[in-house]
């Protein structure tokens, strides 16, 4: 088994915590806040450290999640890599495009892989195995939603939730030829610098387009994407995993066609332990640098295209 730790204990950092100690040998924990880092180092008996740097001088470690916040991981990143540590960077991976590009020279000596949970969930597995069954995609509508997060986040809604959907989208579709987007500013006070609505239309290579919808403004937690293809439609709800396809027996564009709908059984699996997995044991990285810094790249086109001045 691989010698992992995690920088960063926060809420999701505490998750690779508790996956890394059931599939891995988890040795130590990095986070500047004293009682959270003593609580989870007690919780899993390893040793735990105010930063990167003491660790490095007393373990031999294998593998890192890096789960902090943005604009430090490509910093903590780069003297991790330096001393051959596997990494997995967490989305959105950093702030500033070319900090992040920066690590891509490391690409060939480590393994560096981007934090894209989704792309693990059970629910878009099964979709790009099934994505035939509807011919060509015509479009794709995205919405995920929910309420301000009561976490440590300095961002917006974009870099926060927009990037899931930009990473999919591109899976599925290809590369990206044009960015459109609008954003939303609804909080007040100390809030009201960030965005915390978006639309983003992306424009794709192949001709097709795609809409994605993002907010901090719903008080349920809301995580759908729908899929219009030349013979049917899949509905893909990434909280349940529930994948579905609609069918039209009929070719005629008249109301009185019969639709058929398909809902596959299925067994709830975690995303996140799924890719924790494959990071440290897949021959194959699973989500290389490379395809994160243009889903990123993405993500600050669409901030920067309508930032509040």
């Amino acid at each position: 088994m691989k010698n992992t730790a995690v920088i960063g204990v926060g809420w999701f950092g505490q998750a690779h915590c508790r996956i890394y100690n059931e599939i891995s040998n988890l040795k130590a924990i990095c986070d500047s806040n004293e009682v959270t880092r003593r609580k989870i180092a007690k919780k899993y008996d390893v040793n735990s450290y105010p930063t990167h740097s003491d660790m490095l001088k007393n373990e031999e470690i294998d593998a890192v999640s890096i789960v902090l916040p943005p604009e430090y991981i490509p910093f903590v990143a780069e003297d991790l890599a330096k001393h051959n540590i596997d990494l997995l960077l967490e989305k959105p991976m950093g702030i500033d495009l070319d900090s992040v590009k920066k690590l891509l020279k490391y690409e060939n000596q480590i393994r560096m892989t981007c934090g894209f949970i989704e792309l693990f969930n059970p629910v878009v597995q099964r979709l790009k195995n099934q994505i035939k069954e509807i011919d060509d995609i015509l479009m794709i509508s995205s919405r995920r939603i929910g309420r301000f997060p009561h976490r440590h986040w300095n961002h917006g809604v974009i870099l926060d939730l927009g990037i899931h959907e930009i990473y999919i989208h591109k899976t599925l579709l290809g590369e990206i030829e044009k960015v459109e987007s609008m954003l939303g500013y609804f909080h007040e006070g100390e809030l009201k610098k960030f965005e915390d609505a978006a639309f983003i239309l992306l424009k794709f290579k192949n001709g097709t387009n795609s809409l994605i919808e993002v907010n901090w403004l719903t008080p349920t937690k809301y995580r759908k994407m729908t899929i219009y293809g030349k013979t049917g439609v899949f509905e893909v709800d990434y909280n349940s995993q529930e994948l579905k396809l609609v069918k039209s027996t009929s070719e005629s564009a008249e109301r009185s066609y019969r639709i058929e709908t398909h809902s596959q059984p299925y067994v709830f699996e975690e995303p996140l332990k799924r890719e924790l997995n494959s990071f440290l044991y897949d021959e194959k990285n699973p989500v290389p640098l490379k395809f994160g810094v243009e889903c990123l790249e993405i993500a600050i086109k669409a901030l920067k295209l309508s930032k509040k001045d």
